[in-house]
């Protein structure tokens, strides 16, 4: 889907962009409906976070909000210790994780890494998620639920939560081309049914990975994950993430990976209650608007400018990409909270 096509299909559904929620004593999570329009934080929304009411600011600090991943997921939790120093009504903690979240509380959004059980620990508070635990196996997913399940009878309930990818789209090589865009595929798939390769977009691409995991993997699991918080009542939105958009990796890999953006950018766009955190899109445009691209065999696609990348201060990106991330995310929790973002 072009990003002319895109955009008109999001510009269609505007006036409906709400999330209807309920209402709660304070002592207990906000409740959080699956149903509504879109809710897309890309580079659109960065310099729109405060223009959130102080209703929808208290009803984020009521939340659990847990950015499933490993060292990129840093640049979000520093981002967010980034805004609140820019203004102290963005306040937020963020946890080690080692004992579980911080205990309910409506007066700091807790945001923090820790998810109880993984692929490899059917129980114990877990602080580094992997592609191996969220979707490339099935007990990774088993455990990923069952992990929600405990947390939600232990009183740790999450109203936002996705996997942040690391390096996952990068490293190996496939043997063959895509005939289609003429690139290599590359990432990792570890604890997948054919063990770590690189990996396409669908199921198609087993012709040149020889992996059954692909991107399709991760979207159907994600979007089954969200079914699932909603068909167990939980107060929980799981949402989808682009990637790292840093100078990781060669002018192809790049590619690939952009490929694999867009791939979960229609996706998403496919079903008006998915939610979508674009990493990679915010990353690509500066404060002041600019962007930065580069070009393999003919393709010029965005990446990560120079500002926001370098120096690598957090999460492998810089304090200004990082704030810029905090920023998107605040929106996006207030969108959630049930913000229509006007």
């Amino acid at each position: 889907m072009k990003n002319s096509i895109r955009l008109a299909v999001l510009f269609l559904f505007a006036a409906s962009l709400a999330i209807v929620t309920g209402c709660k004593k304070d002592n207990t999570p906000e409740p959080i409906t699956h149903t509504g329009a879109w809710i897309i934080a890309d580079h659109t929304v960065v310099d729109r976070f405060d223009d959130i009411p102080d209703e929808y600011i208290d009803k984020v600090k009521k939340m659990l909000f847990i950015p499933a991943g490993e060292s990129h997921s840093n640049g979000i939790l520093g981002g967010l210790t980034l805004v609140e120093a820019l203004d102290s009504r963005y306040n937020s903690d963020q946890g080690d994780g080692t004992g579980g979240p911080d205990p309910y509380t409506n007066t700091k959004l807790r945001a923090e890494r820790a998810f109880w059980g993984d692929y490899s620990n059917a129980s114990g508070w877990i602080t580094m998620y992997g592609e191996e635990d969220w979707f490339t196996n099935s007990t990774g997913i088993a455990r990923t639920k069952a992990g929600w399940d405990y947390m939600h009878a232990n009183g740790w309930d999450i109203a936002a939560t996705g996997l942040i990818w690391c390096w996952d789209m990068f490293g190996s090589m496939s043997t063959g081309a895509d005939p289609v865009y003429g690139c290599h595929w590359f990432g990792a798939t570890l604890n997948g049914p054919e063990g770590s390769k690189p990996w396409g977009l669908d199921a198609a691409d087993f012709d040149v990975t020889g992996n059954t995991v692909c991107m399709d993997t991760y979207l159907n699991t994600t979007d089954a994950y969200d079914t699932y918080c909603a068909t167990n009542g939980y107060p929980t939105r799981v949402f989808f993430a682009t990637g790292p958009v840093d100078a990781y990796g060669s002018p192809e890999e790049r590619y690939q990976a952009y490929l694999k953006y867009e791939h979960i950018r229609d996706f998403v766009l496919e079903d008006s209650t998915r939610i979508l955190f674009d990493y990679a899109d915010i990353l690509c445009y500066n404060d002041n608007g600019s962007t930065a691209t580069e070009t393999w065999n003919g393709h010029t696609f965005p990446v990560g400018t120079s500002a926001n990348t370098l120096p690598e201060q957090v999460g492998h990106i810089s304090n200004t990409g990082a704030l810029r991330l905090g920023k998107a995310t605040w929106w996006m929790l207030a969108r959630i909270a049930g913000w229509d973002g006007k």
